[in-house]
């Protein structure tokens, strides 16, 4: 077996008294202490046992005998005994992650090393036949260039990115997205929160968020929330009349050809249609024939046009006919002309997207990206739970797999306890997706923002700088960091991650590079 071959040169150390099967200390010799850092990896040959074993090197420090902080000397009276010479020297640990077959396969240690076995270092990818599988290729470890697949399984078990702004996620996931498509048979739905993180590099998978219909009832939430009235109930009621109404009448006005089947409704929707007006009893009949699935269906087929000044007047006539005073007329006015004006309904108008086109298109295409940058998130978030609800249907109609990854960029503005709807939804996805082939991939600034219930389901993280030490911790507290220092964080560059959890082939958080992407 190849266990060092040419690194053999490389010798940097011993191992010391106390070793473990998980750790051992490492006496570095003198002339290596230039080449030795921290994250490398390294062979400790264990010549007794014909074992040799594969670690990281952690913790490096330089300590000399006679300078102990803890003790007093004659060098606290005598300060420039210290120019007379000292003894330094370096010591670290060896965090193992297995032991090296013949066939270059790991497996876990089950002795630790003994004492005095000698310690090499990796500096390339050929010092060392180590087979780690086949996976998803993101990048190499940063200091020996071995490759590290990310397992397959990972896609469906969960994928956290964390990294602060400007560590190189989107390029990651990125790069992650084009291996999933070159060498799996999964598909892969991205929302780019921004616009301009993934849709740059998939230009021609690109659907843009603005096209996508929104039912009536969001678009009366959204109503009732820019005019600040959404705590008050009357006026949120004749908002949703008013929303579906419109939604349902215009739609059928804008149809090329009007089906049988909408010839009551049609005619229950003439003055509506005409005259952007409605009685109370003109409602409570077309109330009595509405199906809002129907409705959505419609205002894709018509690609509905909303007009500022019938919808006001149709609202107004709602209000009045329902008993509103004279002052609510006015706020509804007010409402719609200046807190919302043309271009709120502009925004609302020409889209024919649904749900289900765009999960034919996924599956025709493998991959979509869904541009959000020009919706308020919560547009995003029901757009977001719109795609997640119809994969869920599928899923709960015909019991089949559905082998699709959600990436879901800027996660903690979907995933955050107080993100409904759609945190509700990416939950579910998290504890159950696995059984169904649903798999996520939520990249975020701050892990900590995102929902419990979905960051305890999660069995892959990549991270990198973080934000703030409190999102270390709550990495820690869900995955095994196997003596990793929140400090070494901060030295990191750009697109330099920790691979952490079940996607990490070498079982302990190893330092990737990853790959460049253009």
């Amino acid at each position: 077996m190849k266990y060092c071959g040419e690194c053999l040169s490389k010798l940097i150390g011993v191992i010391g008294s106390g070793s473990a099967t998980t750790y051992a200390p490492l006496i570095v010799y003198e002339g290596s202490e230039d080449i030795v850092r921290e994250e490398s990896l390294v062979l400790i040959r264990d010549e007794a046992r014909n074992l040799t074993y594969l670690g990281i090197l952690r913790y490096l420090k330089r300590l000399e005998p006679f300078l102990n902080p803890w003790q007093r000397t004659s060098y606290v009276d005598e300060p420039s005994l210290v120019d007379s010479g000292t003894f330094p020297h370096t010591t670290g640990y060896v965090y193992i992650i297995g032991t090296i077959g013949n066939d270059g396969r790991l497996s876990t240690p089950v002795i630790p090393p003994n004492p005095g076995s000698k310690v090499y270092l990796i500096e390339r990818a050929d010092d060392i036949r180590l087979n780690l599988g086949s996976g998803l290729l993101i990048g190499s470890h940063k200091y020996s260039g071995i490759e590290v697949p990310l397992s397959y399984s990972a896609l469906r078990y969960h994928i956290l990115v964390v990294g602060a702004t400007g560590t190189g996620k989107s390029r990651l996931v990125t790069a992650l997205i084009r291996e999933v498509i070159n060498k799996s048979s999964w598909n892969v739905i991205v929302f780019d929160h921004s616009g301009l993180d993934y849709v740059p590099f998939f230009k021609e998978y690109v659907v843009s968020a603005s096209d996508i219909v929104l039912d009536p009832l969001l678009i009366a939430d959204n109503i009732a929330r820019v005019g600040n009235v959404s705590n008050d109930r009357y006026l949120t009621d004749y908002i949703t009349l008013a929303s579906l109404t419109y939604s349902l009448c215009m739609s059928i006005k804008y149809l090329e050809e009007v089906p049988e089947e909408l010839d009551e409704i049609m005619s229950k929707c003439k003055r509506v249609a005409t005259e952007c007006q409605a009685s109370q009893g003109e409602i409570r009949g077309l109330s009595s024939v509405v199906d809002l699935d129907k409705v959505i269906d419609l205002m894709a087929i018509s690609k509905l046009t909303w007009n500022r000044k019938c919808f006001r007047d149709l609202l107004i006539s709602i209000a009045k006919s329902m008993g509103a005073r004279e002052s609510t007329l006015v706020r509804l006015s007010v409402i719609t002309d200046l807190w919302l004006g043309d271009t709120f309904f502009k925004r609302l108008s020409n889209r024919y997207l649904l749900a289900k086109d765009l999960i034919n298109k996924v599956f025709n295409d493998r991959l979509i990206v869904v541009d959000l940058s020009n919706e308020d998130n919560i547009v995003r978030r029901y757009i977001v739970t719109y795609m997640l609800k119809a994969l869920w249907d599928l899923i709960d109609s015909e019991r089949r797999e559905v082998n699709t990854l959600i990436v879901i960029d800027e996660a903690h503005n979907y995933a955050c306890r107080t993100c409904k709807p759609s945190v509700d939804l990416i939950a579910r996805t998290a504890r159950e997706g696995r059984k169904w082939g649903l798999g996520l991939v939520l990249v975020t600034q701050r892990a900590i923002d995102v929902d419990p219930d979905i960051r305890n389901n999660i069995n892959t993280v990549l991270f990198s700088k973080l934000q703030t030490p409190s999102d270390y911790e709550n990495i820690s507290s869900f995955m095994s960091l196997a003596g990793l220092k929140s400090e070494y964080l901060m030295t990191l560059d750009k697109r330099e991650f920790f691979l952490a959890g079940l996607g990490n082939p070498l079982k302990i958080p190893i330092l990737i590079k990853v790959v460049e992407v253009k």
